[in-house]
């Protein structure tokens, strides 16, 4: 005799049945998708499979759950910093990009400690691009696994884009200052900087370092600086053109003029020189804390969450209203969503008041049911996410609730529920970039 299973959620029920079973945390962080649209690319299979990861890493933190986490983190970081480079350059990202991921516990070159490098080579198959990551930067954070796979991907893409030799030719100016603006590393650089100390004098025209060797921080800066001036002064579309068609052509000289109204190297490093100077005495100066939250707002628009969220870290210090502060820390939580740390997220939101005045409490709601169920609270986030789509007049956060809510009762082996909801979801919502991710999570939930 067999007994039907009572299901352990239904839409509508205000309880549970049954006590709910916990997965390990880090299954289900290695499950956790980012709330970024574009993270549907990571089911696009001919791409993915152009990803490879060395599984030769024998170091100190293999088996430890930060490990672990990124490994399972890599594949969609892979897909959203393509997507980052795409946007932030202008770039069609070449079909068939092949890129290894190596992790090391002590990344040097020369001497020089480093968070990440790239080295290409080409064999019969055409480029192969290896990027190098040092495991403790990323496992003790200092360094987010997005900026640093974005940073070097530039360089692959680049690369894979107009060639091995072409590229390795370029000014560092071009390849670093891209790489940085890319990867939105540009003001934690110029913080590193200004906290170790800068002399302006020594800010110089000169290039640094050939082909394969690192460049010093002051370098970083400065290049990423003068990228800025040109996106500052002539705009995104004006940059995105003299990206492309240096790609093409290789040749800097011609397409800066090309690009930018008659414009010489010599002439935009004396201009460069000023901007670069003026940019590190005014962060050389302290915010006040409304000043670093405007700031942090509109870094946050602009999609540049890291920066966002060093911004907005220093504005929730002192001096904000009670409402400047909840709008802060609930910016501050999508940015450390965006940055894949839920726990920090989880933690900032608790600090969150959901006023209607403040911030969009429905959103509030979905973020925080979000970070509930990546921390394995799997009882807290249906119901959160069941607020959320029943609160909310906002289709982006009706669907998205949806989704999880889905993912939750495939977890559970609620299957029926699951494809109730599942329905809903195609029927709402039939152009919702989280359909596809549900229907493959209910296609894959009887898999082992």
């Amino acid at each position: 005799m067999t007994t039907k299973r009572r299901p352990l959620f239904r839409f509508t029920l205000t309880a549970f049945a049954y006590a709910i079973p916990k997965k390990n945390i880090s299954t289900r962080l290695s499950n956790f998708l980012p709330l970024m649209v574009f993270a549907i690319l990571a089911f696009c299979e001919p791409t993915f499979a152009l990803l490879n990861i060395d599984t030769s890493y024998d170091g100190q933190y293999r088996g430890q759950p930060a490990y672990e986490k990124l490994l399972a983190d890599l594949p969609f970081v892979y897909q959203e910093s393509m997507q980052r480079i795409q946007t932030a350059l202008g770039v069609p990202i070449p079909d068939r990009t092949r890129v290894v991921v190596v992790f090391s516990d002590h990344l040097t070159h020369n001497g020089m400690r480093l968070r990440g490098k790239r080295r290409s080579i080409e064999d019969a198959k055409g480029n192969l691009h290896y990027i190098y990551l040092d495991l403790e930067f990323l496992v003790n954070g200092h360094a987010t696994l997005q900026e640093e796979m974005t940073h070097e991907l530039t360089h692959a893409i680049m690369a894979e884009s107009m060639g091995l030799a072409k590229y390795d030719a370029l000014p560092m100016w071009v390849k670093e200052g891209t790489a940085v603006h890319a990867a939105d590393q540009g003001l934690a650089r110029i913080k590193a900087l200004l906290r170790r100390g800068v002399n302006l004098a020594a800010i110089g025209t000169e290039d640094e370092a050939g082909v394969d060797n690192p460049i010093s921080l002051e370098k970083y800066v400065e290049n990423y600086l003068k990228v800025q001036f040109l996106l500052k002064s002539y705009g995104q579309n004006a940059l995105s053109q003299f990206i492309k068609r240096i790609l093409v052509s290789g040749d800097t000289r011609r397409e800066l003029a090309a690009s930018f109204n008659g414009l010489t190297e010599d002439i935009m490093n004396h201009y460069a020189h000023d901007f670069i100077a003026r940019t590190l005495i005014a962060n050389s100066r302290p915010l006040a804390a409304r000043e670093s939250l405007a700031r942090g707002m509109r870094f946050f628009e602009e999609h540049e969450y890291h920066s966002a969220r060093l911004a907005l870290e220093e504005s929730i210090d002192a001096g904000l209203t009670d409402s400047e502060y909840q709008k802060a820390a609930y910016l501050l939580g999508e940015c450390f969503i965006q940055e894949r740390n839920p726990e920090a997220a989880f933690t900032i939101l608790q600090r969150v008041k959901p006023d209607p005045r403040s911030i969009p409490v429905d959103r509030y709601a979905f973020l925080n049911a979000y970070t509930q169920y990546a921390m394995g609270l799997v009882t807290e986030a249906y119901f959160g996410f069941k607020v959320a789509f029943e609160g909310s007049t906002s289709p982006a956060v009706k669907e998205g609730a949806l989704y999880y809510i889905v993912r939750i009762l495939i977890e559970l082996e609620n299957n029926d529920e699951a494809g109730r909801i599942l329905g809903m979801l195609r029927t709402g919502y039939p152009q919702s970039a989280y359909l596809p991710l549900a229907t493959a999570a209910f296609a894959s939930r009887n898999r082992p």
